[in-house]
């Protein structure tokens, strides 16, 4: 790394694809750590928006891990300061990754969770549980319809 005379940051020199790899990672990481956020807060046309840039970064981050792999002499020919950096930015971007996905899953879950007792309840509103009634012969009785029984007089003088 080499300081820009500048603005006093330090600039990173190695293979344009590798420095590209490098900033991928850093936008999905900026985008896993507010992806939850949003998901939690309800922002969806927000979560939209982020989605759609998540997923062409995605796109693009498997493109460029092919493109090196099918170079394999450009790894071992990185200098020590950017082997460095990438393999910090990679285990920043794996821990992102889990992070992410656990947030999404217990958002995912909580919302099942809320629709199961939702139903539930519904059920429990539907079948009164103050009398005993088998579902089966329920239609039997008086003065229930029944949409697959047809009505019949029964003569109650005898």
């Amino acid at each position: 790394m080499q300081l820009n005379p500048y603005n006093k940051k330090a600039v990173v020199i190695g293979p344009p694809i590798v420095l590209s790899l490098l900033n991928l990672m850093n936008d999905l990481i900026e985008v896993m750590t507010l992806e939850p956020e949003l998901v939690i807060g309800r922002k969806f046309d927000a979560h939209k928006e982020l989605l759609q840039r998540k997923q062409k970064l995605t796109l693009d981050y498997r493109s460029i891990i092919k493109s090196i792999a099918a170079q394999p002499d450009l790894m071992k020919q990185l200098p020590e300061d950017l082997s460095r950096k990438l393999r910090a930015t990679a285990q920043k971007l794996s821990d992102s990754a889990e992070r992410n996905a656990r947030m999404l899953r217990a958002a995912v879950t909580a919302v099942q969770r809320l629709v199961q007792n939702i139903i539930a309840m519904v059920k429990s509103e539907r079948l009164s549980k103050a009398t005993y009634k088998n579902p089966k012969t329920a239609h039997l009785e008086l003065g229930t319809y029944s949409p697959t029984c047809a009505p019949i007089a029964v003569r109650r003088s005898v």
